[in-house]
C-alpha cells in the first residue's frame, strides 16, 4: 500500500519536475558584439596611428598598449566566464517537493536570482545582460566588468585627449608625417570624436555602477526597487541588502560571503534597529513574481 502511494505521488507530481525538452530555449549569439567591440578597438588605434598622435615618446608610450591589453583581458574575463548561472538541481521527487522552479530554465528559485532571456538561464545576483560583453553580469563577473569599466574609460579618456592634440597640431603647423594632412587630420577628430562619445557612456556607467555597490544593489534591484518593496511591503525606498559601504564593498570584491538574505535576518540589532519603522520585517521567501524567476523576500 505504501509503494503504492509512494508511486501515484510520484507519477502525480512528475509534471512539477522540469523537463529538458521544455526548456530547450537557443540564447542569443555571443559572438557578434564580441566581434564589434573588437572592431571598434582596431578601429580606434588604426585612426590614432594614422592621425599621427600615436605617442612616440614619455610615459605614455608603454602605458597606452598596457591598457588596451589590461582592457582587452578584463572584457574577455566579463564575457567568456560564467556569470554565476544557477545550477540545475536533480530532477526527482525530493527535489520537486522543496524547490519552486523557474518557469523558464527549471533551476530553483533563489534569493537575489533573475532568469535572463538572453542566456536562457538563471543567474545568480544578476545585475544586466551586457550585450557588448554577450554575457551577464552577475555574481561572479560583476566584479570584473568594474574593472573593466574603469581601464576603458582610462584608455577612451587617454586616446581621446591624444587626438584632440593631433587636431590642434593639425590645425596649426602640420609636421612631417607619412600620410597626407588632410587624411591625419580627418583621421584624428574622427579619432577623438569615436572616444569622446563611448568614453562619456563608459564613464556615466561605471558612476552608476559605483553608486550601486556602496548601496548594496544591482540594477535590476535598482530600477525595481518601487515594485520590490512594495511585495514584501518596505518603504518605496528600502534597500534590503544594503549592510554598510565597508560591508558592500567586501562582499562585492569576495573578500567576504554574501549572506544572501536581507540585512535583518543577520543576528545584528542595529541593523534590525535600522529596519524597525518598516511596515514589517520579511522572515521568509516567496516567489512573488514566479514567471520572471525571481525571488525577494515576502511574509
Amino acid at each position: 500500500m505504501e509503494a503504492a502511494t509512494a508511486a501515484s505521488l510520484a507519477s502525480s507530481s512528475q509534471p512539477e519536475a522540469v523537463s529538458t525538452a521544455e526548456f530547450s530555449l537557443k540564447p542569443q549569439a555571443r559572438w557578434p558584439p564580441r566581434a564589434v567591440w573588437a572592431a571598434l578597438h582596431v578601429c580606434g588605434l588604426a585612426l590614432l596611428e594614422v592621425s599621427g598622435g600615436w605617442p612616440k615618446e614619455g610615459m605614455l608610450v608603454w602605458m597606452q598598449p598596457l591598457l588596451f591589453a589590461m582592457t582587452a583581458v578584463l572584457y574577455m574575463g566579463a564575457s567568456f566566464r560564467n556569470p554565476g548561472y544557477a545550477e540545475q538541481p536533480p530532477r526527482d521527487l525530493a527535489t520537486a517537493l522543496l524547490y519552486q522552479p523557474c518557469a523558464h530554465c527549471g533551476a530553483p528559485l533563489a534569493p537575489r536570482t533573475k532568469h535572463c532571456h538572453d542566456c536562457c538561464r538563471c543567474v545568480r545576483r544578476m545585475d544586466h545582460h551586457c550585450w557588448w560583453l554577450g554575457n551577464c553580469v552577475g555574481e561572479r563577473t560583476h566584479c570584473n566588468f568594474v574593472g573593466y569599466l574603469l581601464v576603458q574609460t582610462l584608455l577612451l579618456v587617454i586616446t581621446g585627449i591624444l587626438a584632440i592634440s593631433r587636431c590642434v597640431i593639425g590645425l596649426g603647423e602640420q609636421d612631417q608625417a607619412e600620410v597626407p594632412a588632410p587624411l591625419a587630420l580627418f583621421a584624428a577628430v574622427l579619432c577623438a570624436a569615436l572616444c569622446l562619445l563611448t568614453g562619456l557612456a563608459a564613464l556615466t556607467l561605471l558612476l552608476f555602477q559605483v553608486a550601486l555597490v556602496l548601496r548594496g544593489e544591482t540594477t535590476w534591484e535598482r530600477l525595481r526597487r518601487p515594485q520590490l518593496n512594495a511585495a514584501a511591503k518596505l518603504k518605496p525606498d528600502a534597500r534590503p541588502y544594503d549592510r554598510g559601504v565597508a560591508r558592500n564593498i567586501f562582499i562585492f570584491c569576495g573578500c567576504e560571503s554574501d549572506p544572501g538574505c536581507p540585512a535583518w535576518e543577520e543576528n545584528s540589532e542595529w541593523q534590525r534597529a535600522k529596519y524597525a519603522d518598516s511596515l514589517c520585517l520579511p522572515v521568509s521567501y516567496a516567489a512573488a513574481q514566479p514567471i520572471s524567476g525571481t525571488m525577494h523576500p515576502v511574509l
